[in-house]
């Protein structure tokens, strides 16, 4: 047996003593599905898996689209979930078929009276047919389970170029190649963020044969034909596989392979990973994967609401992305003319020896994911940072995100870098950090990623401000009158171009580049340049050098992309505090630790009635905004500030308040980028985090009170780290009393991550009240590179 399956026995045992359930029994998929994100509900999904198999209620947008929990009806069961793509729809029907009247004619009511959703399951009854739908998958295959009643005629429905999500579809093909057999495909037309097709390709076959099979086309532009062939080929493109004189209780299966390489990875996905047709067996397959997933981290104690938050985070974090490539290691380079099917190379045991990933940015990854990734989930980071490295290798630019086996330069800056300085200094990185280092230092000047502004795919980039940047030691105001990208705000971007300037030093640091040092430590200090000391606040300029007039910190009116004007996302009185790499210098900036600790207190004050989050699209009027990226970091300040207990006080109140739904309705807040906020929440709940996103030479995690009794962390090596409580850690339990590191008092606020990677326990004693002295009285740990 595997140590880390042995490890997960290890952690069932744990949950059979206290909830007779296993991680992937808490984790609940339904949280957060009022509003979700058309990639953010995946029942019937392994971790990272290119299938994501799941019920669809509406379609139109990236946002508020997919399975949403309170709509009247399902419309299909669609296999392919990702930001920029989706694809192969699939309905049950029966009596008439109305299949070429669009989705819409086939839907069936949503009822949740008898639904269990699981991580890696998924069942539903469609009461308008009488038909128990379940659903499971694996890596690459839709596995789907129809319970039938008693049915003169039954169908099953394949639109293959249905809209759905964000994605139109250019055309479709399919072919019947047996009695239970169908191969074929669906394009995806271009988006606004993904700027060329991309083609889903599918293996469909059925455990019963079909008594018919109906394909259709394009009749005229708004209606549809069947046509009298075995294949179809066509704008309009889709079929139906029929049934007579089922009987009551009758179960049809189908199975699903995809691959967007070729049909014939298709096929070969669906043989490699359903062998057969043993439902039972797959669930089982599926929920192992997860509560191997989940099980990396084990806690005990708290409620049971925050047990199952807890583990729905972590799934959160492994569904924000997902592999595309076929189990031989084949996947599609789509950055060039036309597409290319490159190869990953293979371990002994023939599976590929990373993934590559449908990834979204990385913007602001640095306050959660990075930090999660480094601490128990290595290879997940690595196979991100690997798929990034590999645009690099296979067009000149280290890529910033990954739809469709394209660059689409969501946002801004090189947000791989973090992720690249995060892993290297914890040495976890397992990706060629030579290369790495080259693609960071190409990004960082003029022919980089930092030349486009957010989604700017043009031939002659200038969104990025990168010129400006060297030029000018911050990108002006006008940013936003150049190029044709979004997200362009000059002060956000001088602050994220130097804290990624402050990883490249390091990065340099650690891998023997001393001679590039001096001069990215110096473009790190370029905040500096756009802090107005008569305001206190970071302020836009333009380029004479003028701070923009009128200023206001925080917007009384929406501007351009939720901000205020220089500013994305966000505004000066948030983005003001973006300096993770020289967070005392802002300290000091501001006016010292008392004038900092103040102001940072009536921020959070100021967002109590609010839940610390703003609504989504108006993160320019918030002071405190945990619905968004750029202030994931704000509560973790007041250490710095030598207020260890404000930061315990406020992480307690965000983690309730912002993230400690389990319901349908809530959980999240915002916009679920990738699993950030799912991460955030979880790393919030162990009491570990790291406002420099672990990009300094020798980090440090930062310590505050967690929720759980017990924590057990299964780390690479076979290592272990322990946290344990002393006392309950319930809610008047928030304040750290006193801590031991294997068994020696420790009373610093910050914990090396050496201490931490080689395993250990730590025993922290939680009170009601603060203990001003813990935290302080050793100052940090961490010695700074940032001063000369």
């Amino acid at each position: 047996m595997k140590m880390r399956n042995f490890f997960c026995v290890l952690s069932f045992f744990m949950f059979a003593k206290a909830y007779s359930q296993q991680p992937a029994d808490l984790a609940n998929p339904l949280v957060a599905t009022t509003k979700p994100r058309f990639d953010f509900f995946a029942a019937a999904s392994l971790p990272y898996g290119m299938i994501a198999l799941s019920p669809d209620t509406h379609h139109g947008d990236l946002w508020s689209a997919g399975y949403r929990y309170n709509d009247p009806y399902i419309l299909n069961f669609s296999h392919i979930h990702n930001a920029q793509t989706a694809g192969i729809p699939v309905m049950p029907v029966t009596g008439a078929c109305k299949a070429l009247q669009g989705l819409e004619a086939s839907r069936a009511k949503l009822d949740h009276t008898t639904e269990i959703a699981k991580a890696g399951y998924h069942k539903i009854l469609l009461p308008d047919y009488g038909i128990t739908a379940e659903l499971t998958a694996s890596q690459r295959v839709g596995f789907h389970r129809y319970t039938f009643p008693a049915a003169k005629e039954a169908h099953i429905i394949m639109d293959l170029t249905a809209a759905l999500g964000p994605v139109n579809m250019v055309k479709g093909y399919a072919k019947k190649v047996s009695g239970n057999e169908i191969e074929g495909y669906s394009v995806n037309a271009p988006t606004f963020r993904r700027k060329k097709n991309c083609t889903v390709y599918f293996v469909a076959r059925f455990s019963k044969p079909f008594d018919k099979i109906n394909f259709w086309k394009s009749a005229t532009d708004s209606t549809k034909e069947l046509v009298n062939a075995d294949f179809t080929d066509d704008k309009k493109a889709g079929l139906y596989a029929s049934y007579y004189n089922l009987h009551e209780g009758e179960q049809i299966s189908m199975q699903v392979g995809v691959s967007f390489v070729s049909i014939e990875n298709a096929r070969m996905n669906l043989e490699k990973e359903m062998p057969d047709w043993n439902f039972e067996a797959a669930v089982a397959r599926a929920k192992t994967a997860w509560n191997d997933y989940l099980g990396r981290i084990e806690v005990s104690g708290g409620t049971r609401k925050q047990q199952v938050k807890f583990y729905t985070d972590l799934m959160h974090t492994a569904i924000g992305r997902r592999l595309t490539e076929d189990v031989n290691g084949e996947y599609t380079d789509n950055t060039g003319p036309k597409p290319v099917v490159r190869k990953i190379p293979l371990t002994a045991s023939g599976k590929p020896t990373y993934h590559f990933l449908d990834a979204d940015g990385l913007w602001g990854s640095h306050w959660n994911l990075n930090i999660l990734w480094s601490m128990v989930y290595p290879e997940s980071g690595n196979d991100v940072a690997t798929t990034f490295l590999d645009y690099y290798y296979n067009t000149g630019i280290m890529g910033r995100t990954s739809w469709g086996g394209q660059e689409c330069w969501v946002m801004v800056g090189d947000q791989t870098v973090p992720l690249m300085a995060a892993l290297i200094q914890t040495h976890r990185a397992t990706f060629n950090t030579e290369d790495a280092f080259k693609g960071a230092y190409k990004n960082a000047f003029p022919g980089g990623t930092r030349d486009r502004g957010g989604y700017e795919a043009g031939p002659s980039p200038k969104g990025g401000g990168i010129d400006w940047y060297l030029k000018y030691g911050y990108v002006p105001i006008e940013i936003r009158d150049r190029g044709d990208g979004y997200n362009r705000g000059g002060a956000s971007m001088t602050l994220e171009y130097a804290y990624q300037d402050w990883c490249i030093a390091n990065m340099a640091s650690i891998l023997n580049k001393q001679k590039y040092r001096p001069e990215f430590l110096q473009r790190a200090g370029y905040w500096k340049n756009i802090f107005d000391s008569s305001t206190g606040y970071t302020r836009p300029k333009d380029t004479l050098g003028k701070w923009l007039t009128p200023f206001e910190a925080i917007g009384t009116k929406r501007g351009v992309n939720h901000a205020t004007p220089g500013f994305i996302e966000s505004n000066a009185s948030i983005y003001s505090y973006y300096v993770p790499q020289d967070v005392k210098g802002l300290i000091k900036a501001m006016g010292g630790n008392d004038v900092f600790i103040k102001r940072l207190s009536a921020d959070f004050e100021s967002a109590v009635s609010s839940g610390f989050a703003a609504e989504h699209g108006e993160h320019y009027a918030a002071r405190v905004d945990y619905d968004n990226e750029p202030g994931c970091h704000l509560a973790h300040l007041f250490s710095h500030a030598g207020a260890p207990w404000l930061t315990q006080y406020w992480v307690r109140q965000v983690k309730e308040n912002t993230f400690g739904d389990t319901t349908s309705f809530a959980g999240y807040r915002g916009d679920e980028d990738q699993g950030q906020m799912g991460a955030l929440s979880a790393l919030m709940s162990v009491g570990l985090f790291d406002v420099q996103g672990l990009a300094d030479v020798n980090p440090t995690l930062e310590i505050t009170s967690p929720i759980f009794d017990k924590i057990i962390f299964h780390l690479p090596g076979k290592k272990t780290f322990v946290i344990q409580t002393s006392t309950p850690s319930g809610k008047d339990n928030t304040y750290i009393q006193s801590a031991t590191l294997n068994g020696k008092s420790w009373k610093s606020f910050e914990l090396p991550f050496s201490e931490f990677a080689r395993g250990g326990s730590m025993k922290i004693d939680l009170g009601p009240t603060p203990n001003k002295a813990w935290g302080t009285s050793l100052g940090s740990v961490k010695q700074t590179i940032t001063k000369k």
